[in-house]
């Protein structure tokens, strides 16, 4: 992404705590390795973007907010974190509101993509007109939860198939496991925008 957007990067640095350790990336025209996170890989970075899991998230993110980093969060792991400011530039833009985003001294957290969808949705219909009530159902991607909400994914399909007993280790049943959006909203007319 950072190459597509023409980003003024001198150096990138991938970094991974366990699954992608040592695996070679293109990066441009340069071939990089991702290597492990320490807190000396953010020294001299002006920014750290973190696109991996939660987790690894919010186990890293202070050593490069002390290093000096601006924190741009992919992951909405630190939306709660004092200071953060979650932001969507397509919803700014829907709004006309764009702000120049303040990456110091809190993260800047990207939203979360099933809000910004929700927030797109509610803002043209309200275009219609008032939106009297609004009801949302989500579910959660086994991608969501990392490699092991994939292998659990995997491992409950191949049971079910042989009608053995599902493991539940990451997820407490058996879901669906793909994203689904029901949205509907009443203007104040009545009609039902779909």
């Amino acid at each position: 992404m950072l190459n597509e957007r023409n980003f003024p990067a001198v150096d990138v640095r991938l970094l991974d705590d366990d699954e992608s350790l040592g695996q070679l990336e293109a990066l441009g025209d340069e071939i990089s390795f991702i290597q492990s996170v320490r807190a000396e890989q953010f020294e001299h970075v002006d920014f750290t973007f973190f696109a991996g899991d939660a987790e690894s998230t919010r186990k890293n993110w202070k050593r490069a907010r002390d290093a000096g980093s601006a924190i741009i969060d992919a992951s909405a792991a630190l939306e709660n974190e004092p200071g953060s400011s979650v932001r969507s530039l397509w919803i700014e833009r829907e709004r006309g509101q764009i702000v120049l985003p303040e990456l110091q001294p809190g993260p800047c957290v990207t939203a979360h993509p099933v809000s910004v969808i929700l927030s797109l949705i509610a803002l043209r219909a309200r275009k219609v007109g008032m939106i009297r009530r609004a009801v949302a159902t989500i579910f959660e991607p086994a991608s969501e939860r990392g490699q092991r909400g994939m292998d659990e994914l995997h491992q409950q399909t191949v049971n079910l198939l042989s009608f053995q007993p599902l493991p539940k280790d990451v997820y407490d049943a058996q879901v669906a496991f793909k994203h689904d959006l029901a949205f509907r909203a009443e203007s104040a007319a009545g009609a039902g925008v779909h």
